[in-house]
């Protein structure tokens, strides 16, 4: 009797087991082997950052039941992880759904096309589809899992991020020249130096200048550069002898105080420019009808007898503007020496700040030659304590922390001289750089695109943007003829292996990954020995890269090479 029973619940069990299956879904899970799968590319490469995947598959005629469901996940699956991507859903010709029809009588093809984001461990992996299928709306079931691509070829995770900021330059000059300017005013038709000019406020400034210039040691006293005019009136012959001996007279006056310089003397002639200027910055009525006849006339003799038509504008020039002209010019030059670099890093680093111990341009360029980034960093962060409303600074000290990679101390600088600035190019560049070290593309990008004018930088930054979105061709013209890591990258990526190579080779970088990069294009040409060489440095400057070159399937072809194995086991 209890024999009977357990016959009648094994016979229960089983019914239970085939109603669960279906209506055709054991035939379809017992025919899963006869459908084919076509994947594009095999293996899988990652474009930018994100893998993308094309898979058609094909069922023959009378494997879909007329009243299955199937939903198909493609998986990348690896040691530790997984990503699937998005479910599709197929259904036979008697199911009432918004899945794709799979006729049962002829069969079907269907392709299938996703992107999942790019994970680190996809380098080694498998792509695999996962299918379930019902009949009648009844509980799905698995059909068997099928592997059908292998690994993901990561070459595009190489990118630098290296995303370029721009720093505020410095105005900072060793050596300038500074110039003190006077004036000795003559009478009309006269080159006589009078006393009274002599005794005036410029002639006063300038000898003040000239001994400064040669009792600083600071300071070296240059050239003394001497201009005579003579005023646009009068025969033309006659005013260049004027400004010749205005010259002379002038030379004559300064050489007693400015005696081991070289005095240069130009005589000038009529002063017509400097007419001009008088004009303009005056009030006189028709100035403009006589700033006119200065534009339509060449010929000096012309404006001279076109102005002196205008009776009663023409005796007001004589006496407020042409006794201006009738002058010589007198310019002192001086070279005036900068602090060390030494006295400005001592400054640039004393814990106790003095009000204007350093210029903004000084502690901008001490930060350039401090021996170390925390020093420049001290550097600014004391330009900031007294200068506090510079912008030049706060980048400057942005761009430190970048470097350092403390993120959030980079942003605060940022926005301090975002705000200072009033928006400069160059802080919205920095900014974009500060998105991309934090992951954030889009937001990058658009800081870039507002930085644009702001410098070459701005194009690089973008062209990394686009290595990023898989838009190589872009990537390669907007960095244009950089020799770099990335430039050189991006060159590979768009399929020019010889471009690559120049651009790789003419950066000089001396990377581990510079040389794992010439391995790869070793691998893309089969030179053996380009592959080993470079691997062989590659790996000795970054032992992480042995495990990489290992899993990597641009080596694909070349795993069973003695030397390959030699040098990455």
């Amino acid at each position: 009797m209890k024999m009977k029973k357990l016959h009648v619940f094994q016979l229960v069990l089983s019914t239970a087991l085939l109603f669960l299956v279906g209506c055709g879904a054991n035939k379809m899970i017992n025919d899963a082997g006869t459908i084919a799968y076509e994947v594009s590319p095999k293996p899988l490469v990652m474009e930018g950052d994100s893998v993308d995947v094309s898979i058609t598959i094909k069922y023959p005629p009378k494997f879909f039941n007329k009243n299955a469901v199937v939903v198909v996940t493609p998986v990348i699956e690896w040691q530790g992880g997984n990503a699937a991507f998005d479910k599709v859903t197929l259904q036979g010709e008697k199911v009432q759904g918004n899945g794709y029809v799979i006729s049962n009588e002829s069969g079907g093809t269907y392709t299938y096309t996703g992107t999942v984001p790019y994970e680190e461990g996809m380098i080694k992996s498998d792509l695999v589809l996962k299918s379930t299928v019902s009949v009648k709306g009844k509980e799905a079931v698995a059909l068997p899992e099928v592997k059908i691509a292998e690994g993901v070829i990561a070459t595009a995770a190489l990118l630098k991020n290296e995303a370029l900021d721009i720093s505020a330059a410095s105005q900072f000059q060793r050596r300038q020249v500074v110039s003190a300017e006077s004036q000795i005013k003559f009478l009309i038709s006269q080159a006589k130096v009078r006393n009274s000019e002599l005794s005036g406020a410029d002639i006063k400034e300038m000898r003040k200048f000239v001994e400064e210039a040669t009792s600083n040691p600071d300071m070296e006293l240059k050239n003394a550069q001497i201009f005579g005019y003579a005023s646009p009136d009068g025969p033309i012959e006659q005013n260049s002898q004027l400004a010749e001996d205005r010259k002379v007279s002038a030379e004559k006056v300064v050489s007693k105080d400015v005696k081991d310089a070289e005095i240069l003397g130009t005589a000038a002639g009529e002063d017509w420019d400097g007419f001009r200027q008088l004009m303009q910055a005056s009030d006189l009525d028709n100035k403009d009808v006589i700033i006119s006849v200065l534009s339509k006339y060449s010929d000096p003799a012309v404006r001279e007898a076109e102005i002196k038509k205008m009776a009663a504008v023409y005796k007001k020039l004589a006496d407020d503007i042409l006794p201006e002209l009738r002058r010589s010019k007198i310019v002192v030059n001086a070279d005036k020496l900068g602090r060390s670099d030494s006295l400005i890093l001592a400054l640039g680093l004393a814990t106790e700040l003095a009000e204007d111990t350093l210029s903004v341009d000084e502690y901008l360029h001490g930060a350039t030659v401090a021996e170390n980034n925390n020093d420049a960093v001290a550097i600014l962060k004391n330009a900031a304590e007294i200068y506090s409303d510079s912008w030049k600074v706060f980048n400057n000290l942005g761009c430190l922390y970048l470097d350092q990679d403390k993120l959030n101390d980079a942003r605060q600088a940022f926005d301090n001289a975002d705000n200072l600035s009033k928006g400069d190019k160059a802080v919205k560049n920095n900014l974009g750089v500060l998105a991309v070290k934090e992951g954030d593309l889009d937001k990058g990008l658009e800081y870039f695109e507002i930085a644009q004018g702001a410098g070459s930088e701005v194009k690089y930054n973008m062209g990394v943007i686009k290595v990023k979105e898989g838009d190589y061709a872009s990537a390669v013209s907007m960095f244009g003829s950089n020799a770099t890591f990335n430039a050189a990258l991006a060159k590979l990526l768009n399929g020019d292996v010889d471009g690559a190579t120049q651009t790789i080779t003419k950066s000089a970088d001396e990377s581990a990954l510079a040389y794992y990069l010439k391995a790869v294009i070793g691998a893309r040409t089969s030179n053996i020995d380009m592959i080993v060489s470079n691997l062989r440095v590659a790996i000795e400057k970054d032992a992480t890269l042995r495990e990489r070159a290992q899993k990597d399937l641009e080596f694909r072809d070349f795993a069973s090479n003695t030397d390959f194995k030699a040098v990455v086991k």
